[in-house]
């Protein structure tokens, strides 16, 4: 049953040498001797620093009051390999060896010190809840539970990584997520051969439908609330040990454009926010595209008086509107990087004044022309309206693209870009569900909830896209 792996022996000796030697003789390796109430001696062994002191210390006092009928865990916590022990104390237990019976037993002492849950940052909001995840998995599904205190919430334990043995959870809630979906999850999490998880990216890697797009296939989020309301759509999560970012599957296009945000403002409010975040997405994408094509090939679409401010502006620039265009939006990703990267008390002012001065100073210097440093700018701006997800950094890079194509073909060359990408897109999926969904297959019940945000009282069935077994949200919508 345990081929390969070492048992106890009745000689603790013997098996604390064992330990060591699979703990690689760490120093943090602790070994304390108590004994039971019968005297019988017993080992405890524990990882220093990655344990609750109260906890050992409740443990160390009361282990002598055990006896052999009573001892403080139940059969599911009781090792039979010196392996299985290892593996508990790399995680933070406290294992517990006796010598008869041989064996030992888990207790978990766990108690790193991490940071309290908190706003994240990455996803602030004006108006709803304000916490977030933290690196405890612990504290995670904690808050899971407080959003979602339901019984039909399934959570299922992992293990992923050979070395590092990292805990993952999944979650669904029973009778509404497709079963489908969440056993293809835990095939393609059985296909991980990796030595070390190193967080949710690395299982977004691994897992996706597509591992070589630059477009997430895969949402992650830090809040809870936007968790709660996924797993009620019938969507599956992802917590892993050590990271704040949930993973959030299957995953459609048009949702890199929604915030949990619109769901706490009226309907109209959010439905103009969101309205608002899929134009300025175009804008960022497609700007400078336009911008180019149009000073290089199309001057018969541009008013007149419109032209002559332009060429009037352009007239000292020794580069043309592509090179221009580059330049700027180039400039741009350093500063915005630059910003991001340094300390928030400066971060923000540096990548201000930086824009400032070198718009300034570009303009001045004959280097690029006004008007391409206002086209920069807003979209820039524009770009900043979008949550900060992966589908944000796949939408500036094609900025780069569309650009490119403008200047070798104009208007013709912008379009042909656009029905490639369409193109591509529709040929993604995530778990199975196509990713330009509900437009590609249209849908035009469902499109409506994903462009604009639809009133609570309307939403009696869930996104039929993410199949899930129970199809209606509240009482009442099955009449």
């Amino acid at each position: 049953m345990n081929r390969g792996q070492t048992e106890f022996r009745e000689d603790l000796a013997v098996n604390v040498g064992v330990l060591k030697e699979l703990m690689q003789h760490s120093d943090d390796l602790v070994f304390i001797d108590r004994e039971l109430s019968s005297g019988e001696p017993i080992k405890i062994a524990y990882v220093h620093g990655l344990t609750d002191d109260r906890k050992l210390e409740y443990l160390l006092a009361k282990a002598k009051e055990f006896g052999d009928s009573d001892f403080p865990f139940g059969s599911d916590d009781r090792l039979s390999t010196a392996e299985q022990a290892a593996d508990c104390l790399a995680a933070g237990q406290a294992v517990l060896l006796f010598s008869d019976p041989p064996g030992a037993a888990a207790i978990d002492v766990l108690g790193v010190q991490l940071r309290g849950v908190e706003e994240p940052s990455s996803e602030s909001t004006v108006k709803g809840p304000r916490s977030g995840f933290t690196e405890s998995l612990t504290n995670n599904l904690a808050l899971v539970r407080y959003f979602c205190p339901s019984p039909q919430l399934k959570v299922e334990h992992r293990k992923i990584g050979r070395l590092s043995r990292t805990n993952i959870a999944v979650l669904s809630v029973a009778g509404v997520a497709n079963p489908r979906i969440l056993e293809e999850l835990h095939r393609r999490l059985d296909e991980i051969m990796t030595d070390f998880l190193l967080g949710s990216t690395t299982i977004e890697e691994w897992i996706a439908d597509n591992r070589g797009t630059m477009f997430p296939l895969l949402e992650s989020t830090e809040r809870p609330d936007r968790v709660v309301g996924a797993l009620m759509d019938g969507r599956i999560a992802v917590i892993v040990q050590g990271t704040p970012f949930v993973v959030l599957l299957p995953f459609v296009f048009l949702q890199a454009f929604q915030v949990g945000e619109d769901y706490s403002w009226n309907y109209y409010i959010g439905s103009m926010l969101r309205l608002l975040r899929i134009f300025c997405g175009l804008i960022g994408m497609l700007l400078p595209a336009f911008y180019v094509a149009t000073v290089t090939f199309h001057h018969e679409l541009v008013p007149t008086a419109l032209l002559q401010s332009i060429a009037a502006a352009k007239e000292p620039v020794p580069f043309p509107a592509v090179v221009e265009s580059f330049a700027m939006m180039f400039a741009f990703e350093i500063m915005r990087e630059a910003g991001v990267r340094m300390p928030k008390q400066i971060g923000q002012a540096v990548s201000i004044v930086g824009a400032l001065i070198l718009g300034q100073a570009a303009v001045e210097a004959g280097i690029v022309s006004p008007i391409m440093v206002i086209v920069a700018a807003l979209t820039g701006i524009c770009t900043f309206t979008l949550p900060p997800t992966a589908m944000n950094y796949a939408l500036r890079l094609l900025q780069f693209g569309m650009t490119f194509l403008a200047s070798i073909l104009g208007y013709v060359g912008v379009v042909a870009g656009i029905v490639v990408l369409l193109t591509y897109l529709a040929s993604l999926r995530s778990f199975g569900v196509p990713y330009l969904g509900p437009a590609a297959p249209f849908n035009a019940l469902e499109l409506t909830d994903v462009v604009i945000r639809r009133p609570a009282t309307w939403n009696v069935k869930r996104p039929a896209l993410f199949r899930a077994i129970n199809p209606y949200r509240f009482r009442g919508g099955d009449k």
